[in-house]
């Protein structure tokens, strides 16, 4: 692949996401991720005094961004971030293939780098363009595989450190990208199985490659004073994972989201799903690649949820499968090929711009948060510190106020689990996933921390919190009764400001 073909790629992946590039924020999760970053940029410390659940690289993301951009520059900056590393990793899939598949011919690594580029975006725009973990996570993971390869084609041991230590960085985005280290592991000992002392150095040297990363975070979470509570949510997702693993939803949500998705990447998971069959009779690396993608696949289960952008992590593995089949479908029906990557690419960009007269128009529009914006800033200061009782980091994002509380939705106090009965049936009992010790925090910053603003969603259903108002949560209830006075009700959520002094 030429250096014109790659600043091509680079055009088409900046065309392709050109809308997150005019649109600060995209999603929940990015909104979350952002905010937490913006109160670590004010001395907030990670997990401890801001709490989300996920590895710690994409709040050290958004926070270095934000500080280089400010809030909104840094959204950009953000994205812009996000388009190189997805072009980069597009790249190190045409790397690969040039290296170790000969089967396509000489434009097959242009073309699975095409095929990752192209249908990355071909999601709902909070799935293909938000800055969520997963795209990050890749660009890391797939040069580890790169990395891996090359070790073990030369039976180099000390090049699994590098490919150890690049799944730890990838893990710091995404635990899951932790899949990667048996898929190696195996792969490593059945191609030096008649050299055990070999074998087993490069075990070894994996493993201290993958513990680098990781023991160098831990070093800066203890020295920020975050390590225990870091060891505490990282816990809880055991907890996530659970409540999203019952089979009769789990088997819904994938036929409908998986579905989804692969319908709207035809072209990848046709072409790769052939390539995967092909594979169990192929080459070396063929079968290599279809490993990796059984271990993807694995790792898009685990929760049971399949949100689209989960799905990112098979579309590596399915890229480097198809593209020998993409060659030869490109020679013999060009304008099929051309159309199949186009249609549904430009589909999706168009759904992206026209996010909100399609969320209108679907009868879903996004709550309406500027009018609640508008409100904070009629009636306040700009460093009044807010908190919300509900599912609405958006809104934390919009406000660009302080967090009067710690917590960036909710959740963890009562129950909710994203993309289950729990969120979406008012009759469903989540109180089994209540986190008991996060209503002693949030006890303690209501205290310490004393918001101005009360943010309920409850009375409007925003974010489905009509099923938990704050009479059904006695220790909410008795500090709003004690310390709040309602001030208003705006697009369904009701203000609460702090009173003046404490009636008990």
């Amino acid at each position: 692949m030429t250096r014109r073909h790659a600043l091509a790629l680079l055009a088409l992946c900046t065309a392709l996401r050109v809308v997150s590039l005019v649109r600060p924020c995209l999603s929940d999760d990015e909104a979350t991720y952002a905010v937490v970053g913006r109160e670590m940029l004010h001395g907030r410390v990670l997990y401890r005094d801001v709490v989300d659940h996920k590895p710690p690289a994409i709040y050290l993301t958004n926070e270095l961004t934000q500080a280089v951009g400010g809030a909104t520059g840094g959204m950009v900056l953000l994205h812009a971030l996000l388009i190189v590393a997805v072009w980069a990793t597009g790249l190190l899939l045409a790397r690969i293939v040039r290296r170790h598949d000969s089967r396509g011919g000489a434009h097959a690594p242009l073309l699975a780098a095409l095929l990752w580029i192209v249908f990355s975006t071909t999601m709902i725009d909070v799935d293909g363009l938000a800055a969520n973990c997963e795209l990050f996570m890749m660009l890391p993971l797939v040069a580890s595989v790169a990395v891996f390869l090359d070790a073990n084609e030369h039976a180099r041991a000390t090049g699994m450190i590098a490919a150890g230590a690049l799944v730890g960085v990838a893990a710091l985005y995404k635990y899951q990208a932790g899949i990667q280290l048996p898929l190696y592991a195996g792969a490593w000992i059945i191609a030096h199985r008649r050299e055990p002392a070999r074998a087993i150095a490069g075990l070894g040297a994996l493993a201290i490659g993958v513990a680098i990363p990781i023991a160098a975070v831990g070093v800066y979470l203890h020295a920020i004073g975050g390590l225990d509570a870091a060891w505490f949510w990282f816990r809880f997702n055991f907890s996530y994972i659970d409540a999203g693993s019952s089979k009769a939803e789990l088997l819904v949500r994938l036929a409908i989201r998986g579905g989804f998705i692969a319908g709207a990447s035809a072209l990848l998971y046709v072409l790769g799903v052939i390539g995967a069959v092909r594979a169990i009779r192929g080459p070396a690396f063929a079968r290599f690649a279809l490993a990796w993608l059984v271990a993807s696949a694995a790792a898009v289960f685990v929760g049971g949820r399949f949100f689209g952008h989960y799905f990112h992590q098979l579309g590596a593995p399915l890229a480097v499968l198809a593209a020998p089949l993409a060659c030869a479908f490109a020679r013999r029906r060009r304008a099929i090929f051309i159309a199949l990557c186009a249609v549904p690419a430009a589909a999706f960009l168009a759904l992206g711009a026209l996010h909100d007269p399609m969320m209108r128009a679907a009868g879903q529009p996004d709550p309406d948060y500027p009018q609640v914006v508008a409100w904070l800033d009629a009636h306040g200061a700009p460093d009044d510190a807010i908190c919300i009782w509900g599912n609405s980091p958006v809104l934390y994002f919009d406000a660009d106020r302080p967090l009067g509380c710690r917590f960036v939705f909710a959740n963890y106090l009562t129950g909710l689990s994203p993309a289950t009965a729990t969120q979406t049936d008012p009759s469903v009992d989540s109180s089994r996933n209540v986190v008991p010790e996060a209503w002693d925090m949030l006890d303690d910053d209501l205290r310490t921390r004393a918001p101005t603003f009360l943010i309920d969603a409850s009375p409007g259903d925003v974010g489905f919190y009509g099923k938990y108002p704050p009479s059904k949560f006695p220790r909410l209830a008795r500090a709003l009764a004690c310390d709040y006075d309602a001030a208003a009700d705006v697009i369904g959520m009701r203000i609460y400001r702090r009173a003046a002094r404490s009636r008990c």
